[in-house]
């Protein structure tokens, strides 16, 4: 029998019901760079399969290292993006303005894995709570928390210019929806509306 001491619950391979963890969470098996670029293209490609099957009781911490791993890179990206915006602005126009945006960007970069860590745990509550009044928390809050969690591989599309920022929103929407209504198995309207209210409250 393997001592539990030396094989971490949340990095469990044989899990029952046909669940299977991540990749990300299986680094010890896949390595940081494949784990890290499997669970991405899984999230963002066959996030139906991927939430189907993933566990909803193996802590919040490897989604959470995930999501800030992916929240420090979109925040980089689009430091690196208003730089050359900036620097092409000094160049060609003489406008000074925008070297306030770059310190603006890079502050939000340095302190990214706070900002990401209070963001994804604000969303997973406010999605979590609107679905238990429409009673569709079929599990419970830590479930709905990887999906946020997780939801932040789209952070990743920041690398498409002038667009990405958008397309990452409404991906990010898609695979939220699709991952609550998969691990939750709810109905899909109810998923629609767990993620729809918490947005328009924001951005009323």
């Amino acid at each position: 029998m393997n001592d539990p001491t030396t094989s971490p619950p949340e990095f469990e391979e044989d899990l029952t019901e046909g669940l299977q963890l991540p990749a990300w969470e299986r680094r010890h098996r896949f390595g940081f760079l494949n784990g890290l670029y499997l669970t991405v293209k899984e999230v963002l490609l066959t996030p139906d399969r991927f939430f189907h099957r993933m566990p909803s009781h193996m802590g919040v911490l490897q989604p959470l290292l995930f999501a800030i791993l992916l929240g420090a890179v979109g925040t980089f990206i689009a430091w690196l993006y208003s730089l050359v915006s900036a620097s092409l602005q000094m160049a060609l126009l003489g406008d000074f303005s925008h070297g306030q945006s770059s310190f603006v960007s890079f502050m939000l970069f340095l302190f990214s894995p706070l900002l990401v860590t209070i963001g994804v745990f604000i969303q997973a509550g406010m999605t979590h709570a609107t679905l238990m009044l429409l009673g569709g928390n079929r599990l419970g809050f830590e479930a709905t928390f990887r999906v946020s969690a997780y939801s932040e591989a789209t952070t990743i599309v920041l690398l498409l210019p002038i667009c990405g920022s958008w397309v990452a929103l409404i991906w990010s929407m898609v695979i939220l929806i699709i991952g609550l209504y998969n691990i939750h198995e709810t109905q899909p309207w109810k998923a629609v509306v767990a993620v729809l209210v918490p947005l328009l409250l924001c951005f009323m």
